[in-house]
């Protein structure tokens, strides 16, 4: 994320253990792990409203200020969730120079829906099979996202990886023939042809020849 990096608040927690962990939660705080760079792992506190904010915000790379006057530079390498995935409950900070590359996974951004021709089909509809991409840049050059623009994109036609244009410094090695959205139409079911009682093919009984031999007996 290019830009000024957000900055978290941290506390060291002296101790550590779900039990712990649960006191952590229940005053508002998130328990958290810093570890990386041939360093001790630092467990910390961070305010779970901050850090809701700026996941929900794409945020990848984080300052996070230690109340020792200790300041990390981190990458954002893991997120748990409790068993329901409603409540965030862990997350894990990768130690990260400025400089060096990393792998993240940069959410899809589609742009132009409204110029699409595609879409102005009756029935068509819009596939993206991902709503992320993993890319490799530098630490202070991670995208906010990757733009995907349809505002041409025709009818039976698709954006693939090789259509994109990275960022400077930005690349993926997920593979290029890898549709990231597509433009199909909703095809109507084909009518059943014939009733269901014509599929037998079964001759009505003629009663009238039935009473002529019956009386002729």
């Amino acid at each position: 994320m290019k830009g000024k990096t957000p900055v978290l608040e941290g506390q060291l927690r002296p101790n550590t253990g779900s039990k712990y962990a649960k006191r952590v939660r229940r005053g508002g705080k998130l328990p958290a792990v810093i570890y990386g760079h041939k360093q001790d792992p630092a467990h910390i506190a961070l305010d779970l409203e901050a850090v809701t904010e700026l996941l929900h915000g794409g945020a990848h790379l984080v300052e996070v200020a230690i109340e020792s006057g200790k300041s990390e530079t981190c990458l954002i390498k893991d997120i748990q969730y409790d068993h329901l995935g409603d409540y965030l409950i862990h997350m894990d900070l990768a130690r990260v120079d400025l400089s060096e590359e990393v792998t993240v996974s940069v959410s899809i951004e589609i742009t132009g829906n409204e110029q699409c021709p595609g879409l102005k089909e009756s029935g068509a509809f819009l596939e993206h099979p991902l709503t992320d991409l993993e890319v490799k840049c530098r630490a202070d050059a991670i995208p906010g996202s990757i733009t995907v623009d349809i505002s041409e994109l025709e009818l039976n036609a698709s954006i693939t990886v090789a259509d994109l244009t990275l960022p400077s410094g930005v690349k993926t090695d997920i593979a290029a023939d890898t549709v990231l959205a597509a433009i199909h139409v909703i095809k109507e079911a084909e009518e059943v042809e014939g009733e269901e009682g014509e599929a037998t093919g079964a001759e009505p009984e003629v009663i009238a020849e039935k009473k002529e031999e019956e009386a002729s007996e």
